[in-house]
């Protein structure tokens, strides 16, 4: 399949875990693909935020030690519900989310609530100032990883874990609990000057993540961006009341900066509705495929970067004095269909494992910065940690190690989908998935249940770079996750 993309306009996990995943998703036919078709009825859903703060005192920081909190965090959570069929999507204020968080979590969440497995979505915003509440990103900071999921640095037991868990679990179960007839209308909305593609091919021809504002040696930008904020307003049927927004922009959450908690500019986002509405108005905010966006003008004029108050405030005002642009949702027919497929990971080799495990005195073997040297030592690491933990191993010869990610898409009504995805995507895989839906309006969410850093192109591999060093998954496995999200998109799109 070739995709066309262009700017449409509209903790370690172990054995005993990737076990209860691959049982959960066989017994509900996720590896084949799982599809319930509900009838014409009433759309039920509920809304709810449950704070996620560590409560452990100078809890760790992806930064390093976290110096407080500036707005707290949450996990908000929207369930819908017609007939027989039942939905989830939830996100948390994180850097990402694990695989082992989100099957524990979904798996008390169907038994509390009798909601599919796999028609749970749970992702994170990407929060550069959340905690680092998985050795996989206390890694990020510190220097090998430390050896026990339960115990921090300090030798404290981490309590945290735990408690995130439970904010997930409790957002969904007290939003499936208060669900009630809604209606719903969306938009889509073109926010400029907010996000810019971060990659630049350089005159000698190398690519730089970054290079530095106004560089004289910059060539040009690699690829695009995605400037549609798409919003989907919830009102209870029988008063109109606003119970919330699920809001999706393709911009990463690294604009607050500091080691302070911060929900980033989702969270000003959320304070600027909430204080519009009510104080239970619920902003759920799902981050597009934006993991080559970031919010700095590299090539413009300008000397200011807006911050992540001043982000949050465009959104919001862009829903907020936009009220004549929202379209009814007509003729909801709640589906759901997820697959499951094998991606092949990078390859690494003997030598250059025991280099990535040897943080000082080891020979180089890259010609790169210091920073790039050590990510690059990190996902060795990580890849020999997915071999022993969740990766299958190649069947002949010389294949690939692969993977399972799940692929999900729900349908709202004919014109409306949401498709989840891990990972942090390019946005021209985004952009992909867009312009190859059926649907009018689709929100691609990125960052669910699996950490696999970055999604680049085969095309972004080609030229290598920060994402491209940082990407566990090989060349092509962008293009796979986007074409059976489009395969999964058309197969529910279809007319019984």
């Amino acid at each position: 399949m070739t995709l066309k993309a262009g700017n449409r306009k509209h903790g370690q996990v172990n054995r005993f875990v990737l076990l209860g995943f691959m049982a959960g998703i066989m017994l509900s036919g996720l590896i084949s693909g799982h599809k319930v078709i509900a009838q014409q009825s009433g759309l039920k859903a509920g809304m709810v935020k449950a704070e996620i703060t560590p409560s452990q005192a100078g809890y760790p920081h992806y930064r390093g030690p976290s110096t407080g909190t500036h707005d707290p965090l949450y996990a908000k959570a929207v369930v819908f519900q017609q007939k027989g069929e039942k939905v989830a999507l939830v996100v948390g204020d994180l850097l990402w989310v694990e695989r082992d968080l989100s099957v524990r979590a979904r798996m008390r969440i169907e038994k509390e609530t009798g909601i599919p497995f796999q028609n749970i979505i749970i992702a994170g915003t990407h929060s550069h100032t959340s905690p680092a509440y998985h050795p996989n990103i206390r890694e990020l900071t510190g220097t090998l990883r430390p050896p026990f999921d339960t115990q921090l640095d300090t030798g404290e037991a981490d309590a945290y874990p735990k408690q995130l868990e439970d904010g997930i679990v409790k957002a969904v179960v007290k939003a499936y609990e208060q669900r009630e007839e809604v209606v719903l209308e969306v938009f889509g909305e073109e926010v400029n000057d907010l996000a810019f593609n971060r990659r630049f091919i350089m005159k000698d021809g190398k690519l730089i993540t970054n290079p530095g504002r106004r560089n004289p040696s910059i060539r040009e930008t690699e690829g695009p961006t995605d400037p549609e904020l798409a919003v989907v307003m919830l009102q209870r049927k029988k008063d109109k009341h606003p119970i919330g927004t699920v809001s999706n922009f393709s911009l990463h959450a690294d604009t607050f900066g500091g080691t302070a908690f911060s929900a980033d500019y989702p969270g000003f986002l959320a304070y600027n509705l909430q204080r519009h509405f009510h104080k239970d108005f619920v902003s759920l905010f799902a981050a597009g495929a934006c993991g080559n966006i970031n919010h700095i003008d590299v090539t413009g004029t300008k000397e200011e970067v807006k911050s992540s108050s001043e982000i949050g405030e465009i959104l919001s005002a862009a829903i907020l004095q936009q009220p004549n642009k929202f379209q009814k949702v007509n003729g909801t027919e709640l589906k759901a269909i997820a697959k499951v497929i094998y991606v092949p990971i990078q390859h690494f080799t003997p030598e250059e494992l025991e280099w990535a495990n040897t943080e000082t005195g080891a020979p180089r073997l890259y010609e790169e910065t210091a920073f790039l040297e050590r990510r690059r030592r990190l996902k060795i690491r990580s890849l020999e940690r997915m071999r022993r933990t969740e990766a299958v191993p190649p069947a002949i010869g010389d294949q690939p190690w692969r993977i399972p990610l799940e692929v999900q898409v729900f349908q709202i009504n004919e014109d409306l989908a949401i498709v989840g995805l891990p990972g942090e995507l390019f946005v021209d895989l985004g952009l992909a998935i867009k312009e190859n839906s059926p649907y009018e309006n689709t929100i691609v969410v990125e960052l669910t249940h699996s950490h696999i850093a970055y999604v680049p192109t085969k095309e972004a591999f080609t030229r290598g770079g920060y994402e491209t060093i940082n990407s566990r998954l090989a060349p092509g496995g962008g293009e796979l996750l986007a074409e059976t999200a489009i395969e999964l998109l058309k197969e529910m799109n279809e007319k019984p």
